[in-house]
């Protein structure tokens, strides 16, 4: 019994050394805004002589997309469409209804 302490007040140190090593060298996740990426200059054109809330479509490389002119604070314009493509590449977001 008394080997069996010993060996765990040398093992129990060294093991929570290796478990802070391992939090500490996690890399902090980006901010959920830096994670996206800017709308596509036809998203950008589809709006330009349009108002936030109008309705508005574009070509994007997956075909054809409707959806409404919106903007972020401090962005701009741009078409957001109906089938949005989620932040991180799952399934698609539903829109709000």
């Amino acid at each position: 019994m008394l080997r069996f302490i010993t060996i765990l007040q040398r093992a129990l140190p060294v093991a929570g050394l290796l478990v802070s090593a391992s939090v500490v060298a996690q890399p902090a996740p980006p901010p959920p805004e830096a994670q996206r990426r800017p709308p596509p200059p036809e998203a950008l054109a589809a709006c330009k002589a349009l108002k936030a809330g109008d309705a508005c479509s574009f070509t994007s490389p997956q075909g054809a997309e409707k959806g409404d002119c919106f903007a972020p604070e401090g962005k701009p314009l741009a078409c957001r469409p109906s089938r949005r493509p989620p932040p991180d590449g799952g399934q698609p977001i539903k829109p709000a209804k």
